[in-house]
């Protein structure tokens, strides 16, 4: 009981402290960990107080300077690394914080924003990143870059899989759609769907009955 209290309340700390903004989150950028020193010279890599290194990445190993926000080698969000290692390694390990599928797939995610930021953009990441975000549920954001994929790169080899993953969000979305009882959307998302995939069958069965619960409005 003790041990999952304490797995519960430093999650909550590193989630909270990760998705502050503002102040909180500049003054963890800036200001040293162990010995509280005000950073001045952002290009520095450790504090020049005490020794500590500030901004090395938990995913790739790498030294990165104070300023970054982003891993210069693996491009992965540096926040969540500074939170980390201020967690004692065998607690960190202990819990395993940061390596659940779920964990591991936001850092990719933030892999590829940071990329398509810098004007990186290729078929592969647009497509890696619909993938992930269908793995993630957040069907309604798969289904937006799905559209923008299918209108940057028409022709990638990534085509198929991206409309896989499209078909998907659109039935899900459907079928939330349905729960909500809002049978006329649901139509358009898997009507959309089917347009896509005609042999779909579950997507065909939902706007069945979707179509069957209008009519009775």
């Amino acid at each position: 009981m003790k041990k999952n209290l304490m797995g519960f309340v430093v999650l909550s700390m590193v989630l909270l402290a990760v998705f502050f903004t503002g102040s909180a989150a500049w003054a963890l950028k800036n200001v040293c960990p162990d010995c509280n020193f005000l950073q001045e010279d952002m290009e520095l890599t450790a504090c020049p107080n005490c020794g500590k290194i500030i901004n090395k990445c938990l995913i790739c190993g790498t030294v990165n300077p104070i300023k970054n926000d982003n891993c210069s080698e693996c491009s992965a969000s540096l926040a969540e690394s500074r939170v980390m290692r201020t967690i004692d390694k065998d607690v960190r390990e202990h819990l395993r914080l940061g390596e659940s599928d779920r964990a591991k797939i936001e850092v990719e995610l933030g892999q590829i924003k940071d990329k398509v930021e810098k004007g990186e953009l290729t078929p592969e990441l647009a497509s890696r990143e619909v993938e992930l975000l269908t793995k993630m549920d957040w069907w309604s954001k798969a289904n937006l870059k799905a559209i923008e994929f299918a209108t940057k790169f028409p022709e990638a080899t990534q085509t198929a899989l991206v409309k896989k993953c499209r078909v998907k969000s659109l039935r899900q979305l459907g079928f939330l759609a349905m729960e909500d009882d809002e049978y006329a959307i649901a139509n358009e998302y898997l009507k959309t769907a089917l347009e896509l995939e005609p042999n779909d069958k579950k997507t065909a069965n939902l706007l069945k009955i979707s179509q069957n619960e209008l009519k009775k409005e």
